[in-house]
């Protein structure tokens, strides 16, 4: 099954211009099983969520919701954003990437690093994201394809995943419709719920991959049906 694990919405994300009632036909367009919504710092009540869902499994697609929580040390540095998934409630974005965790681990959730190596636009040398950061926190899994890679940054997330031993996943961080599927997560097992989500990405039974012909260093692997695949 192949998930789009990173996707705002004009909902509760401002950033975004992706309409949440067009999302559910665009996942289906472009050959997703299944949509996260990870917006910032908020979880999508689950009144809102229903009537996604429901249209969402009228078309064969499941639409989960989780968040994307930006972190800082207690001293107010910067410490990456997080993609919070398993997590019953809104988790803000001024905690400390510690205390999401424990937090998150408490009640069973995964936390994966998004786009930790995203160069930062005010400084070319940095990133935005956890960077190097990603060794020092017990985190879950990171995302080693995001369309914002360079080819630097998409090596440096593929050798992290590797040497901790945690899951490489996929995420387009759409903010319009046609970012939709861009960078993916493959699920060897059946996706039914968000449990089994967080499991497989605890098991690492997942794979990064990229939606064939989109270009730049995510879009290089090779074939995997009609896509091009990158696994980790």
């Amino acid at each position: 099954m192949e998930f789009d694990l990173h996707i705002h919405t004009n909902r509760y994300s401002g950033c975004s211009n992706l309409d949440a009632d067009l999302l559910v036909r665009r996942a289906v367009e472009v050959g997703l099983d299944g949509v996260v919504l990870t917006e910032h710092g908020i979880l999508w009540p689950e009144e809102k969520l229903r009537p996604l869902a429901e249209a969402g499994a009228e078309a064969g697609l499941l639409v989960l919701a989780g968040q994307e929580v930006a972190c800082f040390s207690p001293s107010g540095v910067f410490e990456g954003e997080f993609l919070v998934f398993g997590y019953p409630r809104s988790l803000g974005s001024s905690r400390a990437v510690a205390s999401v965790l424990e937090m998150v681990h408490a009640v069973g959730g995964v936390v994966i690093a998004a786009h930790p190596f995203k160069r930062a636009a005010a400084d070319p040398g940095g990133f935005y994201g956890a960077g190097m950061g990603v060794y020092d926190y017990g985190i879950d899994g990171l995302e080693v394809i995001h369309p914002s890679y360079d080819e630097e940054g998409l090596a440096l997330a593929r050798r992290a995943a590797e040497d901790l031993g945690v899951a490489g996943v996929g995420g387009s961080d759409a903010h319009d419709l046609a970012g939709v599927g861009a960078c993916r997560t493959l699920f060897f097992d059946t996706i039914a719920a968000m449990e089994d989500l967080c499991r497989a990405v605890r098991e690492r039974r997942v794979a990064a991959v990229a939606a064939r012909g989109r270009g730049g260093p995510a879009g290089k692997g090779g074939p995997r049906g009609r896509r091009g695949g990158v696994g980790v």
